[in-house]
């Protein structure tokens, strides 16, 4: 492979690879190093890549194995608990909100995703291929075998709904 389809293939793919890592490790820099890592690895292993359709695939499922392993190898090197490291007055309350936020923007994620169930399964597909594998439109559509402006049209349809139920979800949130 030369290095300009490399490069090709790195901007094809940077997305979906980067929220692959950070669907596993939950954090942006482990996500950004198990990225590079996976990219090192497509690097060298270039040669044997045959199928140029499913590199997609096969680098997603890279990057989660190298972020699996890059979780097992950090958890044997935990050596502290967070209770036990001491913390200023003014360091507590910022900790604490930044964990309580992290917390409460974790749930509402997991809200909005449990909320995806009640999308039509052509909303559905489309709304999880763009913002959970982050597709571009034109992958999109490509792979369904549908035009450019109906994945805009059912993507439009989708985010309408998702943004209604999200509203509501904080709505309720705000009056708990």
């Amino acid at each position: 492979m030369m290095d300009e389809d490399f490069d090709e293939l790195y901007l094809t793919y940077y997305n979906r690879v980067y929220y692959s890592a950070y669907r596993v490790t939950k954090d942006q820099c482990s996500a950004e190093d198990v990225l590079q890592e996976t990219f090192i690895k497509a690097y060298r292993n270039s040669d044997q890549l045959k199928d140029v359709e499913k590199i997609g695939a096969w680098l997603s499922t890279a990057a989660t194995r190298t972020a699996i392993d890059l979780l097992r190898k950090e958890r044997k090197y935990v050596v502290t608990e967070i209770e036990e490291v001491p913390l200023r007055v003014g360091e507590v309350a910022s900790f604490r909100s930044t964990v309580e936020e992290s917390c409460e923007q974790r749930e509402l994620e997991e809200e909005v995703w449990k909320s995806t169930s009640s999308l039509s399964p052509k909303l559905k597909e489309i709304f999880k291929m763009k913002y959970y594998f982050y597709f571009k439109e034109a992958e999109i559509a490509k792979h369904l075998q549908l035009s450019p402006s109906a994945v805009k049209s059912r993507l439009y349809r989708a985010r309408n709904y998702m943004k209604k139920q999200v509203e509501g979800l904080t709505e309720h949130d705000q009056t708990a």
